[in-house]
């Protein structure tokens, strides 16, 4: 009968044990939902910055964000954007 409640009283202590530790983890994070991403262009000398600019904050009105900066290749201006 003692050594019945010894390994009651074990199991208990070592079940308490486990639910502590795991409170202290984080449970795992759902993934977030896929970004929407899209790229303005404007080439050099055809709408210059002017129309690059217009675009550009048309999109931020919508809703878009910046992501990264303005690059330049191939002679067009560049910059892409996520929502």
């Amino acid at each position: 009968m003692k050594n019945t409640i010894t390994n009651f009283a074990l199991v208990l202590a070592a079940f308490v044990a486990v639910n502590l530790l795991m409170s202290f983890a984080k449970p795992i994070a759902a993934p977030d939902e896929p970004k929407q991403y899209i790229v303005i262009k404007d080439q050099v000398g055809r709408g210059g910055s002017e129309q690059f600019e217009k675009a550009i904050n048309q999109k931020l009105a919508e809703g878009w964000h910046l992501q990264g900066g303005v690059c330049y290749f191939e002679g067009r201006y560049n910059q892409a954007m996520a929502k």
